[in-house]
């Protein structure tokens, strides 16, 4: 179980509050002129009027959570240093009952927004976390789980699984076209890796000489954290023995890890009423050169060889089945199969990539329909979600969203926003799943946003000069076809 401990702990190392399942909330995604909606798309930036400020812990917080009360508890108690054995076995099982496991925390220290007669230009710092994992097949079904298992041999099985902790300054910039149909978006990143973890490791089972069926592992952990996961000895320690106060500032304030990313996105109007929207997220990588404790998994000898007693052989289409015959899992037992050797060496890994693609329709101008796709670019773990929101606007200070959302694997999902606008600045707060407030038990998924801006130098005009006529009208901008020399037909603003 040491061996265990040490593997789940590598997992969970770049996810400190590990009760996060979640991605960036859709919720938002119909509400372009929430100051934080260039998260989606950078071209969304042409929406914002006004210079605008925030900062934490107002600036804009995303945070989810999974209900499984086994993974919300155990970084609680990993930090206090009473967990056990057993708070392991629960959290392995936990993991086979669910396909997969995506979770994301999304802090913003701070975000500072610039319209100008250039296009609107936003600089914003944040700090993000997520995960994603992929335990579920027939080699784990038939080690974790109890219960009459099957697996087939000689058929490998990879076990995906990666957590990033950074932080992200960016610079944004958006530009519309004069008749207010395409805006195009881009915004230039720079990260700062802090922890990593990134699961190469597959498993096998075999035939041994002598007969018999084996498991083997084999593949890297590739490790990148502050601190130390050895004693003086070579043995394996619990990461949380060694948080203290320096090297949680440490941990903080790491930049040995350097990376560059890139947003791009464009907003077009189809016509009056209908607006298509694409954009990619974090096309970029880290340089993970720091810090480096990454582990071999390699197979003692033949492996973990099952008992002879506990299985049965069958063939399926030319396919060796093994079967359990009995309801224990092997779970104790598999501690014996990897030999854990360390390795140095840095390591180059992409991002996350998330591209949204969206179209919405505005029905009248109080009410608007949406329908968002967000697909994520993760090897071996891609994983989709797809969202339909109606956005109403109830009065010139207050807007509401809602609808239905397909959230990876999660079908009962009630999306839920509010949008406050006043003179002072904005304030949002929003959920992608209404259900997991109202009804925990039948919800699988549950997420929470909000922020608050504020409203700089707001009465200035930064579009044009003001004229001696001013404030009585505003001058009518005629916009011709420089080929047919007709009046261009205005869209609305973005």
């Amino acid at each position: 179980m040491r061996i265990l401990r040490f593997i789940v702990l590598l997992i969970m190392m770049s996810v400190m509050v590990l009760w996060a399942n979640a991605q960036t909330n859709l919720d938002f995604y119909s509400i372009e002129n929430q100051f934080n909606s260039s998260i989606y798309n950078p071209a969304f930036l042409s929406s914002q009027k006004i210079f605008s400020f925030s900062i934490f812990p107002l600036g804009g917080n995303s945070i989810g959570y999974n209900n499984q009360q086994v993974i919300r508890q155990l970084p609680l108690k990993i930090i206090s240093g009473v967990s056990t054995d057993q708070d392991f076995k629960d959290l392995l099982k936990s993991l086979e009952i669910h396909p997969s496991i995506h979770q994301n925390i999304d802090i913003t220290l701070l975000n500072v927004t610039y319209p100008s007669k250039f296009g609107v230009f936003n600089f914003r710092i944040r700090e993000i976390e997520n995960f994603s994992a992929t335990f579920k097949g027939n080699i784990s079904d038939f080690i974790f789980l109890e219960g009459i298992q099957s697996a087939v041999t000689n058929q490998v099985q990879n076990i995906p699984a990666q957590g990033v902790h950074y932080r992200e300054y960016s610079l944004g910039y958006s530009k519309v076209t004069r008749n207010n149909r395409f805006a195009a978006g881009l915004r230039a990143k720079l990260y700062f890796g802090k922890a990593a973890f990134f699961s190469e490791i597959s498993g096998n089972i075999i035939s041994t000489q002598s007969g018999e069926y084996a498991l083997t592992t084999q593949g890297l952990a590739r490790l990148s954290f502050p601190i130390s996961t050895t004693n003086g000895n070579g043995t394996i320690k619990d990461i949380s023995s060694g948080f203290n106060r320096s090297n949680t500032i440490r941990y903080l304030m790491n930049a040995g890890n350097p990376g560059i990313g890139v947003d791009l996105g464009i907003n077009y109007r189809i016509n009056h009423n209908l607006t298509f929207s694409m954009s990619v997220i974090d096309l970029g990588k880290i340089n993970w050169n720091s810090n480096l404790n990454s582990r071999s998994f390699k197979s003692k000898a033949e492996g973990y060889v099952f008992p002879k007693d506990s299985y049965v052989t069958s063939n399926d289409k030319g396919n060796l089945i093994i079967t359990k015959t009995g309801n224990d899992s092997y779970l104790e037992s598999v501690s014996k199969v990897p030999e854990l050797l360390a390795d140095s060496s840095a390591f180059s890994k992409p991002m996350p990539v998330s591209i949204f693609t969206g179209m919405k329709y505005q029905i009248n101008p109080s009410l608007k329909i949406s329908l968002v796709d967000r697909y994520v670019i993760l090897k071996n773990m891609n994983y989709n979600s797809i969202s339909m929101i109606a956005n109403m606007v109830i009065n010139t200070d207050l807007s509401v969203s809602s609808g239905y959302s397909i959230i990876g694997n999660s079908y009962k999902n009630i999306p839920f926003a509010v949008l406050l606008k006043r003179d002072f600045g904005q304030v949002y707060i929003g959920t992608d799943n209404l259900v997991a407030f109202i009804l925990p038990s039948v919800s699988d998924f549950a997420g929470f946003s909000f922020g608050t801006c504020f409203y700089l130098f707001k009465n200035r005009n930064l579009s044009r000069n003001v004229s001696g006529n001013y404030p009585f009208y505003n001058s009518r901008k005629i916009k011709k076809s420089k080929k047919k020399g007709l009046v261009k037909n205005n869209y609305p603003e973005f």
